[in-house]
């Protein structure tokens, strides 16, 4: 807990001095995203589809923070081992950050994402309904590109690598790749 302290703390400093030298950008980003299940996770699972809602700020047209919320649904694959039509969902809440390569109207990027996520399983076994709800860690890392579309408005195209540690004795077992497209809105 102290960590999460000590990130927000840097975080916030680091935007009161770049505000200080009005150097920054606040970012509202929403972005939707398909998902394509890898690993163990594959087995049962087919592709999902997420959004996400991102607020954040760009320093020096170079590095970049941002919170991130979700929401992730996955679908299940006729042959899996269910024997009704079960229900995934998670929600998510990230920091990251961001470094951008080029100060132009189009910018690539990597990003790197940390946080939790409030994973929900329901399904049926034996006419008895199960609801289980866990909480795990998770991170997120890859890149994209933005491209400025008007002075305050720029469209995004991301890949990224996403995994949860849910049983750390199996390691990825609920991972994927996210392929998104969004909108940035500069404030």
């Amino acid at each position: 807990m102290r960590k999460i302290f000590y990130i927000l703390f840097f975080v916030l400093t680091a935007n009161l001095f770049a505000q200080k030298s009005n150097e920054t950008e606040s970012v509202v980003s929403l972005t939707a995203r398909a998902i394509t299940p890898i690993g163990i996770f594959s087995e049962n699972w087919n592709t999902g589809g997420g959004i996400y809602l991102s607020y954040g700020w760009v320093y020096s047209e170079e590095w970049g923070v941002q919170f991130q919320t979700g929401y992730n649904r996955y679908r299940i694959k006729p042959e899996s081992q269910f024997t009704e039509s079960p229900k995934l969902s998670m929600w998510a809440f990230q920091i990251g950050g961001r470094h951008y390569f080029l100060r132009e109207n189009v910018k690539p990027f990597v990003t790197v994402l940390s946080g939790v996520n409030i994973i929900r399983l329901i399904y049926k076994t034996e006419d008895v309904k199960v609801d289980e709800r866990d909480i795990h860690l998770n991170f997120q890392m890859g890149g994209g590109v933005t491209y400025r579309v008007m002075n305050n408005l720029e469209i995004e195209l991301s890949v990224l690598y996403n995994s949860h540690l849910i049983n750390p004795s199996i390691p990825y077992n609920l991972t994927g790749f996210e392929y998104g497209v969004g909108l940035n809105w500069i404030l």
